[in-house]
């Protein structure tokens, strides 16, 4: 039995793990199937975002709002899905939409600098890989979560609920706290190392 969940576990790791790697190599690829104006555009709005960076004209408050609004309303909307046992589907859409965001945000640094923007891209990311790597973790706890309480309210399959509950929990605290740090490096740490360049 316990066999059979390992293999069920990693299976759906291996899902998750295939998802996001499609997804972000798709995020860098689709800058080249943009239109010219679309292209000029990043090109525009990643050149403000730099030019602001060495200008020291960056609005912190605000990005600061935005970053942790974003991070921790997905974060907890794919944690309340987990609840709802029918909310599998719309997690690997908020897994999808993370991962295609990283990888055409990584793209279009690239596309902007080219290879002199490789380092600056590596660098931009960094937070944003730590919140993909915590939406990925929370994602499958949400589905295990979702499945475990498909089974015991439709199988009548028993479980420890007081651990699993706690467990679920801790989770949510974890990854709000990471995903706080990742918001704070994103928007403090990142364009002072950024500035260097």
């Amino acid at each position: 039995m316990k066999l059979l969940k390992r293999i069920r576990s990693r299976r759906l790791v291996s899902v998750l793990l295939l998802v996001t790697i499609v997804f972000f190599v798709l995020g860098v690829l689709f800058i080249a199937i943009l239109d010219k104006n679309n292209q000029n555009l990043i090109n525009t709005s990643i050149t403000s975002y730099f030019k602001g960076i060495h200008s020291d004209n960056l609005d912190y408050s605000k990005a600061i709002t935005t970053s942790l609004m974003n991070n921790l309303l997905v974060n907890t909307f794919i944690w309340l899905l987990g609840i709802s046992i029918i909310g599998i589907f719309l997690v690997i859409i908020c897994l999808i939409v993370k991962s295609f965001i990283l990888g055409f945000s990584f793209s279009s640094i690239l596309y902007t600098y080219n290879i002199r923007g490789l380092l600056p891209s590596l660098i931009y990311i960094v937070p944003h890989v730590i919140t993909l790597i915590i939406t990925f973790i929370v994602v499958y706890y949400s589905i295990s979560f979702s499945i475990l309480l498909w089974n015991y309210f439709f199988r009548k399959k028993e479980y420890n609920r007081t651990f699993i509950t706690r467990r679920y929990l801790k989770l949510l605290v974890f990854s709000t706290i990471t995903l706080i740090i990742a918001s704070l490096i994103e928007v403090f740490l990142v364009p002072f190392v950024l500035q260097l360049f």
